[in-house]
This record gives C-alpha cells, sequence and structure tokens, in this order.
C-alpha cells in the first residue's frame, strides 16, 4: 500500500501537467497561470529525485538538499529555455551558482 501511495505521489505533478497542458491555450492565458507549469515540473522533479536518492545510503536531509539542487537546475534550464535564452555558459553558470549556494547551506546547517 505505501509502495502504491508513493508512486501516485511521485506521478501526480507529471499527470497534471499533461492534464494543464492538453486543457488550456497558452495564448489566452492570464501570466499568473502561466507559471503552473513551471511549478508542476519543479514540483515534480523534485519528488522523483527524492525518491531516487531514497534507494541510496544517503541521509533524508542530504537527499532533499541535493533533490532541491537538482530540480532548480532542471527548472531553471527549462525556464531559460522556454525563454530562448539558454546557452550552455549560462547553464555553466547556474550549476555552479547552485553548487555553490548547496556547499554554504551545507556549512550553515540549515
Amino acid at each position: 500500500m505505501k509502495r502504491t501511495q508513493n508512486f501516485v505521489t511521485l506521478l501526480l505533478p507529471f499527470l497534471a501537467l499533461a492534464v494543464f497542458i492538453l486543457s488550456t491555450d497558452p495564448y489566452s492565458l492570464p501570466l499568473s497561470l502561466l507559471l503552473v507549469p513551471f511549478l508542476l515540473i519543479g514540483v515534480g522533479c523534485f519528488r522523483a529525485t527524492r525518491e531516487f536518492l531514497r534507494m541510496t545510503p544517503i541521509s533524508r536531509r542530504k537527499g532533499s538538499l541535493i533533490a532541491g539542487v537538482l530540480a532548480s537546475i532542471i527548472l531553471l534550464s527549462v525556464v531559460l529555455q522556454s525563454i530562448k535564452q539558454l546557452y550552455i555558459k549560462d547553464f555553466l553558470i547556474l550549476v555552479a551558482f547552485l553548487v555553490g549556494m548547496t556547499l554554504y547551506m551545507r556549512r550553515i546547517d540549515v
């Protein structure tokens, strides 16, 4: 039962994203609703990464931190690509910034 519940909560953001994209027209949506797909992508990537990291011998806190960083990299890359501003140098700067922030947060024990 627990495994089925985890699987459903893992797929729920991606299913909601598919339903949202198939049922709306992005040209007629207000700006605030255009952010919904990006939030669903971020939540889905975070949950998927966290579930995959639970299979490794990493503590829960470190797993959540790594999942947050990876989800942030993916989400910010998608946002930059959607506005046609994603180049390799931007991606490398983004990764370096998020790795630096992760090291800083580990250092101060947040």
